[in-house]
């Protein structure tokens, strides 16, 4: 389950003081495999994912 940009905008450090140890462990959890899931999206070329290699910028030459 990722977390919705409305739920990272509704979130702020009063609300974090209020989560139990396993709740703020459950959204650790979540928040990680959000990062991970943009990052792997940001790595992304043609080379390396079933983008067609007409999408490449023109600055990322052949390689990606």
């Amino acid at each position: 389950m990722h977390l919705s940009d409305h739920d990272f905008r509704q979130c702020d450090d009063a609300d974090l003081e209020t989560l139990t140890p396993a709740q703020a462990r459950a959204l650790l959890g979540k928040v990680l495999a959000d990062l991970k899931a943009a990052r792997e999206r940001l790595e992304q070329t043609p080379s390396n994912s079933s983008r067609p290699p007409s999408t490449r910028l023109p600055w990322e030459g052949n390689g990606g």
